[in-house]
């Protein structure tokens, strides 16, 4: 049972060498069922699974870190918003 679950982890649109391919639809790109995999420098299903399967760890946290810088900017954009409220209240008070 433990390794039909490590197998079914282990597919390639997992893995650290894939690459999904995607088609340009009406209002979003959509994915395909199949992608590059630099490993065997070959097209293959996202559902495939081979020997020389690698964690794409480096991949998640790269977007983990995109995710959180975003995060910041708009937080920094909320910030000067408030401040900028903040500031015509004061301005109302005094007249």
């Amino acid at each position: 049972m433990e390794k039909e679950t490590e197998t079914k982890n282990n597919k390639c649109v997992y893995c650290g060498y894939y690459a999904g391919y995607y088609t340009k639809g009406p209002s979003r790109f959509e994915r395909t069922k199949q992608g590059y995999c630099s490993l065997h420098y070959d097209v293959v299903d996202n559902g495939y699974c081979c020997e020389q399967w690698k964690s794409n760890r480096r991949r998640f946290s790269f977007r983990k870190k995109v995710a959180a810088r975003a995060l910041h900017e708009i937080l920094m954009n909320i910030s000067a918003i408030r401040q900028i409220l903040q500031e015509d209240r004061e301005e109302e008070k005094h007249f």
